[in-house]
């Protein structure tokens, strides 16, 4: 069924079975309540016209509810509603979802010897076969009529789907045609995600309030071995079959042949149809098996289309939120591999880098605000290329200065080298930074710079309407305390980095310094490169 979900806000969420409606509005006695003035009492309607299909209705005159940022109002009639639009009502975010987990159980009996496994690739071109020559004329004509009938209804699901990207929805509409067509009295469409069973999306009954529509069950050994060895399986009469070992509930709820076909994509298998009959007298023909794995094979093409148009939309999303913070590696990565990025909060060992314009107060008090802008501007754009560069992370912009980090959201081996490197490569940019604010009559800077390394806790943190990606901890304090201590053009890392250094920078004699809130005073070094900034290092 439908579901209305709110991604903003309380993040409630409203199913919408068949036939029902969702009164959207201010008023009390509306389903969904928005609680703002700037909506009306009875604003809009959400309807649901059958299992696939949903409309917005009812919309009062002059409101204005956004599908997919376009304005719908009552002059534009009641639009269509698709899993995974999005309904904007003033600041309230909607999102049309697809909430079907039916309740169904798995048997583990074992399956035997005499249990048809075909190649699931082969479907639909089974399907296609000549029929058998010992059969009568009218048996052919029935079964080419069948086959013909059948045909149409992958036609009209390739059509329906092509622009379905739910994978629920998708396998709903694929249990509706195998209900139509084949004679089962259970079909049920299982997904494969993060659980050790392929997950229930879609379950259909030809006799829907009978009990054991309650809690189905399943053979988990048949749809693991369809899924494992990407067969179509199918057992005709599981009953007699005594290596079977039927369980008790089983055999209660009188499941006499069963049949298994998985949907098999390029990226490998995403699920299955399972299919059983309870009666006794009738079975699965070879038919009905073509029929499943052909659904099967055409329910597997619109998934693995609607898990690429997923990936591209997840891949653009990561792309607009980070580019301007995260190098393009880490980038691909977090698209490519979004569970190594644990957002809740984790302690990783980092090195952050602080960085800040010297002599900066001094100089906003005297140059006009857009100066200002501009001189940040061109800053800013240089040191975040060196950044990226060097596999770094720009976590945030802090006035004149920013934020570093490297080894969040992944570490790697030489991440202290690649800070310290990015620090020299700062302020060697300089020389060609104020080359460029020299060019808009703006004055030269110089840049001071802290790093440090060691464990700190990274993660989301703020508030619910507004987190950011940083990290918190001792670590990053003392770089920024340490950056303070920066000479204009000086680049000063404490003992804890340069234990990572291994040998790699030339570093003048350490000292030490007291940090506030740090009980034991820090090591420092200062790093000895060849400046273009004309700062001499000491």
């Amino acid at each position: 069924m439908f579901a209305i979900q709110e991604i903003s806000g309380l993040k409630r969420q409203w199913e919408l079975p068949e036939g029902r409606t969702l009164t959207i509005g201010r008023a009390p006695d509306n389903d969904i309540r928005i609680d703002d003035l700037r909506v009306s009492r009875h604003h809009a309607v959400i309807r649901s016209i059958s299992r696939l299909r949903a409309e917005l209705s009812n919309v009062s005159h002059g409101n204005i509810v956004l599908i997919n940022e376009q304005p719908v109002s009552v002059e534009t009639g009641n639009p269509a509603l698709r899993v995974g639009d999005q309904l904007k009502i003033v600041s309230t975010l909607f999102r049309v979802n697809w909430n079907a987990e039916p309740p169904l159980s798995y048997t583990d009996e074992p399956l035997s010897m005499s249990t048809s496994m075909i190649p699931a690739e082969s479907g639909v071109s089974r399907l296609l076969m000549t029929t058998s020559s010992q059969r009568t004329k009218d048996d052919e004509i029935k079964e080419l009529r069948r086959k013909a009938e059948m045909l149409a209804q992958l036609c009209e699901m390739s059509a329906a789907l092509a622009s379905d990207f739910d994978a629920g929805s998708i396998l709903d509409y694929a249990t509706g045609v195998v209900m139509r067509t084949i004679p089962a009295d259970c079909c049920a469409a299982l997904l494969i995600d993060e659980g050790e069973d392929p997950r229930p999306v879609s379950l259909r009954f030809r006799q829907p309030n009978t009990p054991n529509s309650q809690q189905p069950l399943i053979s988990r050994t048949a749809v693991r071995t369809a899924i494992e060895k990407r067969v179509m399986l199918s057992s005709h009469d599981v009953m007699k079959d005594v290596n079977l070992n039927v369980s008790q509930s089983a055999v209660m709820q009188g499941i006499r042949s069963l049949a298994c076909a998985p949907l098999v994509g390029r990226d490998g298998v995403y699920g299955a149809l399972y299919i059983d009959r309870r009666d006794a007298l009738e079975t699965f023909t070879e038919v009905d098996t073509q029929l499943l794995a052909a659904v099967a094979a055409q329910a597997a093409t619109a998934v693995e289309a609607a898990r690429s148009h997923e990936r591209a939309q997840r891949e653009a999303l990561a792309r607009a939120a980070f580019a301007r913070f995260m190098p393009e590696h880490i980038i691909k990565e977090l698209v490519e591999n979004p569970q190594k990025f644990q957002l809740g909060g984790t302690n990783k060992h980092v090195t952050a880098l602080f960085c800040d314009v010297r002599g900066f107060a001094k100089l906003s008090h005297r140059a006009r605000p857009e100066t200002i802008v501009d001189l940040l501007n061109i800053l800013f754009t240089e040191m975040a290329a060196e950044i990226f560069q060097n596999q770094g992370t720009l976590n945030k912009y802090l006035g004149d200065g920013l934020m570093a980090l490297f080894g969040a959201p992944l570490e790697g081996e030489t991440d202290a080298v690649n800070a310290v490197t990015t620090a020299i490569g700062m302020q060697r940019r300089i020389t060609e930074v104020n080359a460029q604010l020299a060019a808009k009559n703006l004055p030269a800077v110089t840049l001071g710079i802290g790093i440090n390394t060691g464990e700190a806790t990274v993660g989301c943190i703020g508030a619910e309407q507004r987190s950011e990606y940083t990290a918190i901890g001792d670590t990053i304090n003392i770089a920024s305390r340490i950056e303070n201590q920066a000479k204009p053009g000086q680049v000063l890392v404490t003992e804890a980095t340069v234990k990572e250094l291994g040998g790699k920078f030339p570093l003048s004699e350490p000292w030490s310094v007291e940090v506030k809130n740090i009980d034991e005073p820090v090591q420092i070094y200062s790093v000895l490169y060849e400046a273009d900034t004309g700062v001499a290092q000491t």
